[in-house]
């Protein structure tokens, strides 16, 4: 994990944990649930002393419901975000229920940075909550961003012609979805100098370049929209065993470059 830094969100809720804990959000993608991010957290319980304190449930509405307990000194507690409709494909909206966490958390807990895991659709939340928001002082700033089959240039069957894409020589995917080309517009809002980031996707489906839903090039197409807006970025290809769409986050070779990630060895 070279060349990537330690993020930390500071977090000092009122009558829960103290100043500089570090806190890192999980979020599910399309038709995700409760349960979705599940392995990823336990993981982090397990081999980096994680715990996971608090539960973000988003109602349709944009509600945010905060239920969970968070003990004094924990030492890296852990969220779960949860989206009540997990079926809209509109990113604007997922990312302002995202910004509704984010803000919740910090009224409540006075949370001020944040780490945070997406998987599948849940990266568009957070690609267009730092695209509308990252430069915006009052609210919490990112410094960890793991992005797990990130369906960055469009998903198969939902944008018309995507098949067949690769990524060009200049690392531009040859075909870009509506949503794409809007994030490549809005990138010069981008305020991610503090933020380091890993992009995991999987190979899955070796000819078509796949993780059997989404394409690799469209996971890919993330680093082209942050570019030099970010203070480290890597991204990791997982082949073989448990690296289609729905079991990377099932994957415990996944699971363990996330926590390195997030908790270097010698932090």
């Amino acid at each position: 994990m070279t060349g990537i830094l330690v993020g930390t969100i500071v977090a000092r809720p009122v009558h829960a944990a103290t100043v500089n804990t570090p806190v890192t959000l999980y979020l599910h993608g399309h038709h995700g649930g409760p349960n979705s991010m599940m392995a990823l957290m336990a993981s982090a319980e397990a081999a980096e002393h994680a715990h996971t304190v608090v539960t973000a449930t988003v109602a349709p509405n944009g509600a945010v419901r905060l239920t969970g307990d968070w003990p004094v000194n924990t030492r890296r507690p852990l969220v779960k975000v949860v989206f009540e409709n997990n079926q809209t494909l509109n990113y604007d909206l997922i990312s302002s229920w995202l910004r509704n966490v984010l803000v919740a958390l910090q009224q409540k807990y006075q949370v001020h940075q944040f780490n945070i895991v997406a998987h599948s659709l849940g990266n568009a939340a957070v690609l267009f909550y730092e695209l509308h928001h990252s430069a915006d002082p009052h609210l919490p700033r990112l410094d960890k961003y793991v992005a797990i089959a990130g369906n960055f240039d469009g998903i198969p069957g939902q944008h018309r012609d995507q098949h067949p894409n690769h990524t060009q020589p200049n690392g531009k995917p040859a075909w870009q979805a509506p949503p794409y080309r809007q994030a490549l517009a809005l990138r010069h809002r981008l305020s991610l100098a503090h933020t380091d980031v890993l992009n995991i996707y999987g190979d899955w489906d070796r000819q078509q370049h796949s993780d059997g839903k989404i394409l690799n090039a469209s996971s890919r197409a993330l680093k082209q929209v942050l570019g030099n807006k970010v203070h480290s970025y890597r991204a990791m290809r997982f082949v073989g065993w448990q690296t289609q769409h729905s079991q990377l986050r099932l994957n415990p070779r996944v699971a363990m470059a996330v926590d390195q990630f997030l908790w270097p060895t010698h932090s």
